[in-house]
Formats: structure tokens, sequence, C-alpha cells
């Protein structure tokens, strides 16, 4: 080993680990311009390593053949660097130029065929300085014309790069100089090939230079690149704060603008279910008044007063109602469960008391479970559901309303009241839930039942659904957070999972 092969070893093991670090970048998104500097290092180790059977002393062909690769490997590289050029600049050559450009590929390819660009002599040079003795191929006419074409070509890369630094490209100044430097060199060794004087083989530095240029010029733009990540990242996040800020207030102003409306809405419906009851009460106080004037009593003046005392009755009940549910809602939640079964068999004697004996409940599925709501907010729910499912079977004909009791997924439990009555449509499905909304006649119903069992029912982290068709009867769904049993119940019903008949009366 000589300093001259060490020098060729380390030179090319810089610009094939350049060039895989090029191809690398190339892959990230505007980093597409380094393919063609990877294939310009890689050109450069190929020339690099090719120096070393003239500085170790290999046997002739492996001289001249390697001789044929280094020619090839510097028309390789001013093909690349065309490329690069182009693909920096963001110029678009002309078909002229493109086949110009490729003509130096043909011509690499040339380079290799034997005979072509070198004889197979093979003359020695020592190089005192360098304790080395280089063994040259002898070029024909052809390969030093192949010389003079890629020094030509390189020229043109050369001046080219001299117009990017002067229209102000980043790192222009770099590319041209580093470019400069590797054309000086060689025309060192065209001086040293032509025994005008006993120099040294240096281009296989040169070419290293403008990797190093390259390697730098990558290497700060990556810096560039990623403070300017840095600084968009931070606006980013400014940006997103302030959005999110402007969203949460937007939410709160939406939030605040829907408990209006649904105040306003819940006010229209109690002033309108009042209204009527009171203007009843109002026309016949007026009524009875009149005839106060006059010092006697009206003939129905005891019709009169039962008419207001029903109209006041009907009030004194919207009112109990409404106080009644805001009571439960109010109440704070203490962690309390329910056993859902007695809570159905409470309200299921207190709804066959007022259905009679035409419609028949029944209780199926899981016994034993319990649900994270107090009992009485649990049977003001259930009591809601039952009437509406008992009512919802036309006169005239028998009914039946089953309660029906499941795990679902989520550590929770359903409810599903079904009944065959009469069935809704779609449009009634929709505001079943609305306040003060009912089907039944004036003075039948408040419209109250659905909305506050719903609302009972969310207060406690529960949901509640209808599904139904006319004329097949409706289903209603109520999921409740399932809780363990309290912990002094010692006793565990052993009854099996399945239809179980509440007590027949």
């Amino acid at each position: 080993m000589n300093l001259a092969a060490a020098i060729a070893i380390a030179a090319g093991a810089i610009s094939i680990y350049v060039g895989l670090v090029a191809r690398r970048f190339a892959l990230a998104p505007g980093w597409g311009e380094q393919r063609w500097f990877g294939y310009i290092a890689f050109g450069t180790g190929a020339y690099a390593f090719g120096n070393l059977a003239t500085s170790l002393g290999w046997p002739d062909a492996a001289v001249v053949a390697l001789s044929r690769l280094q020619l090839a490997a510097v028309l390789f590289q001013v093909w690349a660097w065309f490329r690069y050029v182009d693909a920096w600049t963001g110029h678009r050559p002309g078909r002229l130029e493109r086949a110009a450009v490729a003509l130096l590929l043909a011509l690499a390819l040339l380079a290799l065929i034997p005979g072509v660009a070198f004889q197979d002599v093979v003359e020695g040079r020592s190089h005192a300085w360098l304790s080395s003795n280089y063994r040259e191929a002898l070029p024909t006419a052809a390969g030093e014309l192949l010389f003079a074409l890629a020094a030509g070509t390189a020229l043109v890369v050369f001046l080219r790069l001299l117009r990017t630094w002067r229209s102000g490209l980043a790192h222009g100044l770099l590319h041209a100089l580093s470019f400069g430097g590797l054309l000086l060199l060689g025309v060192n060794d065209a001086l040293v090939t032509s025994h005008l004087y006993p120099g040294a083989y240096l281009l296989d530095v040169g070419f290293v230079i403008p990797i190093g240029a390259m390697a730098y010029s990558l290497t700060q733009r990556f810096v560039n690149d990623a403070r300017s990540l840095r600084a968009l990242r931070d606006r980013l996040e400014g940006l997103v704060e302030v959005r999110t800020g402007e969203l949460a207030e937007a939410q709160e102003a939406l939030h605040q603008s829907e408990k209006l409306a649904a105040l306003g809405q819940f006010a229209s419906g109690v002033a309108h279910e009042v209204n009527n009851p009171a203007s009843v009460v109002t026309s016949s106080l007026s009524y009875l008044e009149q005839w106060c004037a006059t010092g006697s009593w009206p003939p129905d003046a005891q019709e009169t007063v039962v008419d207001a005392l029903a109209a006041m009755q009907r009030i004194n009940g919207l009112v109990r109602r409404l106080v009644d549910a805001g009571r439960l809602a109010a109440v704070p939640d203490a962690g309390g469960s329910s056993s859902i079964q007695a809570v159905i068999e409470q309200v299921v004697d207190e709804a066959r008391a007022r259905s009679g004996e035409r419609v028949v409940f029944r209780l199926e599925g899981t016994p034993g479970l319990y649900a994270g709501h107090r009992p009485e907010v649990l049977a003001q729910i259930l009591s809601a559901l039952l009437h509406n499912a008992a009512e919802s079977i036309p006169e005239g004909r028998d009914g039946h309303v089953v309660v029906r009791t499941d795990r679902v997924e989520d550590g929770r439990v359903q409810l599903a009241v079904r009944d065959d009555g009469v069935g809704m449509t779609a449009e009634l499905q929709r505001r079943a839930f609305e306040p003060f909304f009912t089907t039944k006649g004036e003075g039948k119903g408040s419209g109250l039942g659905l909305p506050v069992a719903r609302a009972l029912a969310e207060s406690r982290g529960g949901a509640l659904r209808l599904e139904s068709r006319p004329g097949e009867g409706t289903t209603a769904f109520l999921e409740l957070p399932e809780v363990s049993p309290p912990h002094d119940l010692h006793a565990v019903s052993d009854a099996p999972p399945g239809p179980a008949p509440l007590r027949a009366r």
C-alpha cells in the first residue's frame, strides 16, 4: 500500500458514502435533484477506485480495463452534472440539448469497448514524493478525443454554474468554485499525461472537491429546512391555539344559543298548555262577575265553577309534574343503585291498575341486574314508558306490553319496553321527545312524559330511543350504566335467565 493507493481508496469510499446519503435525501419531497448528485458521487467513486490498478502494480490487462472504466466514469459524471444542474435550477432543456447530453452516455459505453479508447500498451512512471510507481495505459486517438470532449463539456457545466451564482441561487458560488477546482486538477492531469511536467495525478482528489462542497451544501440546506419547518410548526401551533380558543368560544356561544332556543321552546309549550285552561278559568270568573253585578247567580253557576275547577286542576297537574321532574333531576347523584326487576314490578303493578285486564304485562330477560339510578328516578322513567305503551293499544281489543332486560356492551344494561299498539310514523318518532308534543286529545296528555324521561336518563349517563312502525307497535330502548349489587345484599337470585312472567292478576 502506497500513498497514492491510500488516497484513491479514501476518495472512493467518501464518494460512495456521499452518493448513498444523497440518494436517501432524494426520497424527501422537494429534494429530487439529489438523485443526480448521487450519480455524480458514484461516478467519482468508480474513477477513484480505478486508480488502484495504476498505483499498486496490477497486471497490464487490469490497468487497461480500469483505464477504460475511468474514462467511462468521467463521461458519466459530466452527463450527471448536466442533469443535476437542470434539476437544481429548474431548467427544462430542449430536445436538441437533451440529445446532446444523452450522447455522453453513449460515448461512456463506447469507451468501455476494448481497443477504442486505449491501446493494450502500458508504460510506467515513478513519483518519489508519493512513494509510488504509476502504470498507465496509452490512449488511442479516439481516447484522446473523448478526453477532450469530456473536458469541453465539463467547461460548459462550469459556465452554467457561474450563471447560477450570478442569478443569486443559494450555494451557486460554492458549486462554481468547487467545480472550477476540479477543472484545474483535470488540467494538471492532462499536462502530466502529455509529459509536459513530471507531476502527480490529482484528478481523483479533484473529483472529491465538489463532492465535499456539495455535501456541505446538502447539510446546510437540511439545517435551513429544519429551521423553516420548526418556525412553521411554531406558527401552526400558535394558529391552532388561537383557532382552538375561537372554536371553544363559538361552541360556547352555540351552546348558549341552543339553551336559549330550548328554553324558548319550553316556555312556549308551558304558555300554550297553561293558556287554554287559564282561559277557561278567566272566562268562567268573568261570567260569574257579570251576574254578581246584578245581585244574582246565573242558572248554570255550578257548571261554570266545575269547569273552572277542572281547568285549575289541569294547571296544578302540569305544575306538579314540572316540579317533580325538576326535583328528581336536581338531586345530586349519590352513587346509589336500583334493582331493575324490583322497580319494574312496582311500576308494572301501578300500570296494571290503571290499564285493567285488557293489557297483559310481562317481564323477560336477565334477572338480578342493577342500574346506577336512584329507584325513584328509574320508576319515573319506566312509568312514562309503560303509560305510553299501554295507551298506544286501541280501545276495544286486548294488548301486550313486554319489558325485557339484558346486558349490553360497555358495562350497560338495556330495558326494552315493547307494545303491540298502533305504532308511530317517522314524523311522530322525530317529534316524540319534543316538550308538550302529544297525539292525545285536548286535556288528555301533557306531552312531558317522554321528554322528562329522556332528560332523566341522560342526566345519569343513560340513553332513551324509540323504534316503531305504523300498525306494528313500538319499542322503547332505555340504556343505563350497570352497577354492582349493594354490599349488604346477602342473597342472590338463582333463577335462570329467560322469560319470567310477572305476578299474574
